[in-house]
């Protein structure tokens, strides 16, 4: 009886840890699909072209960034600056002093849709790059996949368009 008591157990024990791997895979992050990606970074606003375009470079420097080119025909405007982590200087690093630049690169592109309607795509990448001593370097990039900080970010441009709508209002009343 103890045998097979064992041996029922061992058996157990065994279909259990098989069953583990599964567990740690059901875990892992999940990887945005690219449709997924494109939701979080693109909205829709019922606007002139014009006043989206003013309000995307308006919201791109109230946040630190510099335009680094824009265009008004294509409707893309690239930014960079060292604005979402903000983490600039000297560290302590194996092997002694480094320096670590952190800069990101926003760009955002403007499709106008017809009937007063103005479809923007955002999206940021956070570059790193460490100089170590010596000469050496390492550089990483990173897509930034937050959906919050997306939505924040669109709440920005909202408000901007609100105030160009609403002085253009205002200066067309006068």
């Amino acid at each position: 009886m103890m045998y097979m008591l064992k041996k029922c157990l061992a058996t157990l024990f065994l279909f259990i840890l098989c069953l583990m791997p599964g567990c740690v895979l059901v875990n892992e992050a999940r990887v945005p699909t690219s449709v997924e990606i494109q939701s979080t970074q693109t909205r829709e606003f019922d606007v002139s072209y014009k006043i989206a375009f003013a309000s995307v470079v308006d919201v791109f420097q109230d946040l630190g960034f510099v335009i680094q080119s824009s265009d008004f025909t294509t409707g893309l405007i690239i930014a960079k600056g060292n604005v979402i982590n903000r983490n600039l200087g000297l560290f302590e690093a194996a092997g002694g002093v480094c320096s670590k630049a952190v800069w990101d690169v926003g760009t955002a592109h403007l499709e106008e849709l017809g009937d007063g309607k103005v479809s923007i795509r955002i999206s940021f990448v956070a570059n790193t790059k460490v100089m170590f001593e010596y000469g050496a370097s390492n550089e990483s990039s990173k897509a930034i996949h937050d959906g919050e900080f997306y939505a924040k970010f669109f709440e920005k441009i909202d408000k901007s368009i609100f105030i160009r709508q609403n002085l253009k209002n205002r200066s067309n009343a006068n």
